[in-house]
């Protein structure tokens, strides 16, 4: 049997995902499917609309036979990050046979020419990059934008340009393969949702901790994709009150997009530093596989698991024998939790240790 990898957020899930799973699985020929999912916080520097356990539920049962969570330092990262996290759980998981993605071309061997362009840096990306580490950027983040622009038309297939470069640095056996990327916009269903129900996650729900942080944190370039010119453009809103969307409207830039300064302010808010980032970097990413659900028919998957994963394996955070980074990595998640609690209106409460994996 070949089990398929896929990389999510279903924030929220709708057809196109389901589209992507019949898709993906029909090109791949897989029985099984993984995926490696967002946990609260997604890769735009947004709260995830609603929470891990409901958007796992939704991927249950919508086909997925596994879920498997993509830590915070990672769901919120640069293309670069991101694709680096959780093709690198997809590969220390050791189960993974192949992995399908959407793309904007669909054409894998255009995507593969790509990411060996990327991979080779001649010297025109090469001084693209340093111009954007310049400005702040995060390596990763300053990689993905370099590769946009030396790519042509490659904006909207960054990430899975990125996806297989991690795959060639990994020296991984996992084949990738590509399918059209839906039309669908989950921000337009987000924007609906909200209108119908007003308690559901929201960035400007933590305006006040991040105004806090604004006129109390004594280095702001310190968080991941904080610059010290970003630093003093953003401090100028310290004595006001507005709003975090009015704020990254305000500060917006050609230098600074909107979604470069979303995910800023949300690494501000999250204590996500630069020192942290490279630390988990120098000693391989992720450190350990956290299952948040799974289907009972396809229970021999976590069997399969327990005995080819290369990371210890966490499906009772009660039970887990985490230490050092890998226990400091979970904390900062089960913290993270706490603060997406207060990103709801009326505020949720959600304990880590209270939630239940989620089987179906």
């Amino acid at each position: 049997m070949r089990t398929l990898g896929v990389i999510v957020e279903y924030n929220p899930f709708h057809f196109g995902h389901a589209r992507h799973l019949a898709n993906a699985k029909k090109v791949c020929g897989c029985d099984r499917i993984v995926a490696v999912m967002s946990g609260n916080f997604v890769q735009r520097g947004e709260s995830a609309i609603c929470d891990k356990w409901r958007r796992t539920q939704m991927a249950l049962e919508a086909g997925v036979d596994l879920v498997i969570e993509l830590p915070l330092y990672y769901a919120t990262g640069s293309a670069g990050y991101f694709a680096k996290g959780a093709v690198g759980l997809l590969e220390k998981s050791g189960i993974i046979d192949c992995m399908c993605f959407g793309s904007e071309w669909a054409d894998i061997d255009a995507l593969k020419a790509c990411a060996k362009a990327v991979l080779n840096e001649d010297e025109a990306f090469k001084a693209r990059l340093q111009t954007n580490l310049r400005l702040g950027m995060s390596y990763p983040s300053a990689r993905a934008k370099a590769s946009e622009t030396a790519l042509p038309d490659a904006a909207n297939n960054v990430l899975g340009v990125e996806y297989i470069k991690s795959l060639m640095e990994l020296n991984s056996k996992i084949e990738p393969y590509t399918v059209p990327r839906s039309p669908i916009s989950a921000k337009d269903i987000r924007a609906e949702l909200r209108a119908f129900d007003f308690n559901l996650s929201d960035l400007d729900n933590l305006s006040s901790i991040f105004h806090y942080i604004l006129r109390t944190h004594t280095d702001l370039s310190s968080f991941v994709d904080v610059s010290d010119d970003l630093a003093n453009l953003l401090k100028q809103f310290s004595k006001g009150n507005m709003l975090i969307s009015e704020i990254i409207a305000a500060a917006k830039t050609k230098n600074y997009t909107y979604l470069r300064l979303q995910r800023a302010v949300l690494h501000m808010i999250l204590g996500i530093t630069k020192n942290n980032l490279a630390e988990y970097e120098s000693t391989g990413g992720a450190q350990y596989i956290r299952i948040l659900g799974f289907r009972k028919s396809k229970a021999e998957l976590l069997k399969l698991l327990e005995t080819k994963a290369t990371l210890p394996i966490i499906t009772n955070l009660k039970n887990s024998k985490l230490d050092g980074l890998a226990a400091r990595m979970l904390e900062e998640e089960l913290r993270a939790t706490g603060v997406y609690s207060l990103a709801f209106p009326h505020n949720a409460h959600f304990n880590e240790y209270q939630m239940p994996l989620v089987v179906i």
